[in-house]
């Protein structure tokens, strides 16, 4: 984004806290967080909706069963820093 021209910017969705707003003269979203702001193109949403919606089916999932079956996969998560 150009910081020193004044973009015209709309919110698409969410609160003070967390929102989705769409700049259409970079065309760039940014997901506002809290403090944290990330921009990504509109295809990049598109994959971070379906990536969402599928974390939040398989938690369903899991917790709708007493215990881990099978097809859940551990992860183990290394720091990047």
């Amino acid at each position: 984004m150009n910081s020193t021209k004044q973009h015209k910017k709309v919110r698409l969705s969410g609160n003070d806290d967390c929102c989705v707003v769409f700049c259409s003269e970079c065309n760039v979203i940014e997901l506002n967080l809290g403090a944290s702001t990330v921009r990504i193109s509109p295809e990049s949403l598109d994959r971070l909706s379906l990536i969402l919606n599928h974390s939040k089916a398989r938690l369903a999932q899991m917790q709708n069963t007493s215990s881990i079956n099978d097809t859940t996969q551990s992860v183990s998560l290394k720091r990047v820093h």
